[in-house]
């Protein structure tokens, strides 16, 4: 079974914080040029995921780079097959020459599959030499590659329950399944939780890393074929601002101890350490006598070991968001510019970032052509199937109809404005679209639409007050660079918080 290791997302998380800095510091002529690969644990007749990385620190110009890997050692114990069609690899013997050129982000990472074979014995371990040049440099490194026994953890992908702001809750993903053929000998559980519903717990087997995680370990032997659950359930209080009608996104995830170790002794990128709670010790039901692991244990498909658990925001504590429109003047032929916008008016903070669909949709009137928009806009089609990526067409002229995005947590009294400048083709009088908000507990609806109007005329092609819901039309503006920031910001936490179920749950925001 292919499995792509979740040490993935945390590999590369740590690989883009290394990027970032880079490019953030000046280059001097003596930085060497750096490495990034990770060990590996693989079973026999299993398949996981791994990639090299590298670059000059401080240096963000590395125009190419050579890799030359040894496979003498890793041939006896697995096979080696590449997956990353940027670089141009010949084999001699057992050495892979590889070459690459620097592409917008640098010279991209040489992707790998590694697949145990089927005689490899847990325990088995073999060396992945690799030598680099690059910029006139050059650099040495390898990766440890181990056989362990596989099991296959698992648990319920998605679990879901209501509270109110303030509440005190238990998350209801507490059961892991072993469905390996294997006995698993422990087992770790990390628990991501959403910022405003951080662990409230303190077990003495759990440690919480600020701003991070929350790492519990577990002695039980997990048998095959057995569901295992938490002696309590894992504990987290919502802040007394969550906003009535958000949903806070809590993530759950299971590993083997091993697997677990790879990560916390990476000395490339060390987590920092945790702090562990003072009071009694969470455990597994019916935990039969433990035993020691005799050879390192990897799970074989690390895909089916994450819940995400939704908790829905009750309460009254409710944002009310005022839809903000605009009027222009001018004739056929001319080009004219009208600003849709909204304002929070509180009491809560909007979690805009959270969002995955439009905070508002714009009709334009009718007998004009958008010509010019928002780049925090993109056409947009209530009706689709299909999830809405504003990030493929952002600024794309022409629709009839686009969402907006917002980004990060406006206050009561912030909002959006997004200009679009409108090509008049037909005018007999006055013509209106519409500016509409979209927000799940949004209290009043009275104050959701306002208009987008063009009046003959001219003299005035730009854009003025065509009233709204609540507010001034004077706003702060939500403008690209902010959106950009968050925009990465948001991918670089997700690398760190759920990986892939942030990818299909947030898909138009982060591709994985």
């Amino acid at each position: 079974m292919l499995t792509h290791s979740t040490r993935r997302w945390l590999a590369g998380l740590g690989v883009a914080g290394a990027f970032v800095a880079a490019s953030a510091t000046p280059a001097h002529a003596d930085d060497p040029l750096e490495i990034a690969a990770w060990d590996i644990l693989v079973a026999p007749g299993h398949t996981t995921y791994n990639f090299i990385a590298t670059y000059i620190a401080g240096e963000n110009e590395l125009k190419s780079a050579t890799l030359d890997l040894d496979l003498s050692a890793v041939n006896d114990v697995a096979t080696f097959e590449l997956a990353s069609s940027a670089w141009k690899c010949v084999p001699s013997g057992e050495t892979l020459h590889c070459e690459a050129a620097a592409e917008e982000w640098g010279v991209p990472s040489l992707d790998y599959y590694l697949t145990g074979k089927a005689d490899a014995k847990p325990g088995q371990k073999a060396k992945l030499g690799i030598k680099a040049t690059g910029g006139g440099k050059t650099a040495s490194s390898s990766v440890t590659v181990t056989i362990a026994e596989g099991v296959d953890l698992q648990s319920d992908p998605e679990a879901s329950l209501d509270a109110d702001p303030g509440a005190t809750v238990g998350l209801p993903a507490d059961v892991v399944r072993n469905s390996g053929d294997n006995t698993a000998h422990g087992a770790v559980l990390r628990l991501q939780s959403d910022y405003r519903s951080p662990y409230a717990g303190n077990f003495s087997n759990c440690e919480y890393l600020d701003g991070l995680a929350t790492i519990c370990t577990f002695d039980t032997d997990l048998k095959p074929g057995k569901s295992y659950r938490l002696s309590e359930k894992l504990p987290v209080t919502l802040d007394k601002g969550a906003r009535t009608g958000s949903q806070l996104e809590n993530y759950v995830d299971w590993w083997t101890k091993d697997d677990w170790a790879m990560v916390i002794d990476d000395p490339g990128f060390p987590l920092p350490p945790g702090t562990p709670g003072t009071g009694g010790k969470l455990s597994l039901v019916e935990e039969p006598a433990a035993r020691h692991a005799a050879v390192p244990q990897t799970d074989v498909d690390q895909w089916n070991n994450f819940t995400l658990v939704d908790i829905n925001v009750g309460g009254d504590n409710p944002a009310d968001l005022a839809a903000v429109g605009s009027t222009a003047t001018g004739k056929v032929g001319d080009k004219v510019t009208v600003t849709a916008g909204w304002t929070n008016l509180g009491p809560a903070t909007v979690d805009a970032w959270r969002l995955t669909e439009p905070i508002v949709t714009v009709e334009i009137p009718p007998g004009t052509e958008a010509v010019e928009v928002s780049e925090e806009c993109a056409p947009y089609d209530k009706d689709s199937e299909e999830p809405w990526n504003p990030w493929d067409h952002a600024g794309e002229p022409g629709a009839d109809l686009y969402g907006c995005i917002a980004a990060g947590d406006p206050e009561p009294g912030v909002g959006g404005k997004y200009p679009f400048t409108l090509r008049i083709d037909k005018l007999t009088g006055p013509t209106s679209g519409k500016v509409t908000t979209h927000l799940d507990g949004d209290p009043k609806a009275d104050n959701n639409e306002a208009a987008v109007v063009v009046k003959p005329g001219s003299g005035n092609p730009g854009s003025g007050d065509g009233g709204h819901g609540g507010g001034d039309g004077s706003l702060p503006i939500t403008g690209e660079n902010t959106a950009l920031i968050a925009g990465i910001g948001g991918l670089l936490l997700a690398a760190g918080v759920g990986g892939y179920v942030v990818a299909r749950r947030r898909r138009t925001r982060f591709v994985a």
